[in-house]
């Protein structure tokens, strides 16, 4: 198999399109064989739009597109782990319910150590489009009505009685497409997926990037 460097994978990830984007995030998703595909086509437009929709009232709530000026704003803890393995696991951030961020600094400096991906993208933006990702989620759990917790799918339906679900993957579009409107990057922060992880195993970013282009 044809060795693809980070840089070639960056290049043709920025060509995805936001429904292909939301289909990778539906394919990690556990409920994804309860959604037809028109169907999570759909919900990946109106996730894009409820993401895009929050941080435009975001910047024109707090005066800035800064995500460390928001969280500020927003009372919101943000503290820097210097873990970011757990097990085989890569974490990014994790967002605590109230008001806790915490994000995982040895995934980004892996990420700019590396002269490829320094190339591409700067540590801040990096850094930017992690917190503004788990800013959507606070802002998330502040809002009832916002889509992506009123967006539910039926799991049974016994005497009439239906169990509903939301779905986690229109939760991560619309906080990707958030963090996205804040920051400048030249494709879906989904991406981070692939470049952050590059550094811990080359084959499996590979295997993430080969699972994301086949949606192209």
């Amino acid at each position: 198999m044809k060795h693809i460097t980070l840089q070639e994978m960056v290049k043709n990830l920025s060509n995805v399109s936001d429904i292909n984007w939301g289909m990778y995030a539906f394919s990690r998703d556990p409920l994804k064989n309860k959604v037809s595909d028109s169907q999570k086509k759909e919900m990946i437009e109106k996730a894009i739009s409820c993401g895009r929709q929050k941080a435009v009232w975001a910047m024109e709530h707090f005066g800035t597109n800064n995500p460390k000026e928001i969280a500020k704003q927003l009372g919101l803890e943000v503290n820097s782990v210097s873990k970011g393995q757990i097990a085989d696991r890569v974490l990014f951030a994790l967002f605590t319910p109230p008001n806790t961020i915490d994000i995982m600094e040895e995934p980004i400096k892996k990420a700019v150590e590396s002269l490829e991906t320094m190339e591409i993208v700067s540590k801040e933006t990096i850094y930017n489009l992690i917190l503004g990702h788990e800013i959507f989620h606070f802002l998330e759990e502040e809002d009832e009505n916002i889509y992506t917790r009123t967006e539910k799918i039926v799991l049974w339906n016994l005497l009439g009685i239906k169990n509903r679900s939301t779905i986690r993957a229109l939760s991560e579009i619309a906080g990707m497409y958030f963090s996205l409107s804040l920051t400048s990057f030249p494709c879906s922060p989904f991406a981070l997926d692939v470049i952050l992880y590059y550094n811990y195993n080359i084959a499996e970013a590979t295997k993430i990037y080969n699972d994301i282009m086949q949606f192209s």
